[in-house]
């Protein structure tokens, strides 16, 4: 038991021996910034600003309520009525009479003496007259004697009357042209005429005196 209590001693001197630890010192709080400065032309801004606004408040509370008016004076000017133009005056249009009624063209009418015109009686020519000149019909004109010499035969055999072959020469060469007739008569001519045509042949009078 001695020991043990030796022991707790020695144990309670040591713990009370011990020095007590330090504490931390407090650390000082940072120094507060400078305040800002504004700049220079911010500033001559803001005091023109509010200069400004200072000076449109005093001039529109120290302003008349007549003052205002003649401001609107020019837009009430500007509509003016137009004068109304003065009325034309229509002239009357003269009524122009007729000289006379139909009813007194009709009374003059049965007065009046209506002539009619002589007309001569009218003389037909008969279709066998007999015609001032005699012609003949030309049913072709070629270059080659051969060719005038088929078309005459050909027309022969149709029946058609007086078939010949005329040679001609010019400055523009020899021909030898198919004719028929002489005609003297219009009835025989228009007949012959008549003919070539359903052949497909358009003849052409030919006067020879």
């Amino acid at each position: 038991m001695a020991k043990q209590d030796y022991g707790q001693k020695r144990r309670s001197g040591s713990s009370a021996s011990r020095k007590p630890a330090r504490q931390p010192a407090p650390r000082r709080a940072p120094p507060p910034p400078p305040p800002r400065r504004l700049p220079l032309g911010l500033t001559l801004v803001t005091l023109a600003v509010v200069a400004g606004l200072a000076y449109l408040l005093y001039f529109l509370l120290n302003t008349p309520p007549d003052a205002a008016a003649p401001a609107t004076e020019p837009a009430a000017k500007a509509v003016q009525p137009v004068p109304a133009k003065p009325a034309v005056k229509s002239e009357p249009v003269p009524v122009v009479e007729p000289k006379e009624s139909r009813f007194e063209f009709y009374e003059k009418l049965p007065k009046a003496e209506i002539v009619a015109p002589k007309v001569e009686a009218y003389k037909s020519t008969p279709k066998d007259a007999v015609m001032e000149h005699r012609y003949l019909l030309q049913a072709g004109s070629f270059r080659d004697p051969a060719d005038a010499e088929r078309m005459r035969a050909r027309l022969i055999l149709e029946g058609l009357p007086g078939v010949r072959t005329d040679r001609s020469e010019g400055s523009n060469g020899t021909w030898y042209r198919v004719r028929i007739g002489p005609f003297d008569n219009r009835t025989a001519m228009n007949q012959a005429s008549n003919r070539l045509g359903k052949l497909s042949i358009i003849p052409m009078e030919v006067r020879i005196d």
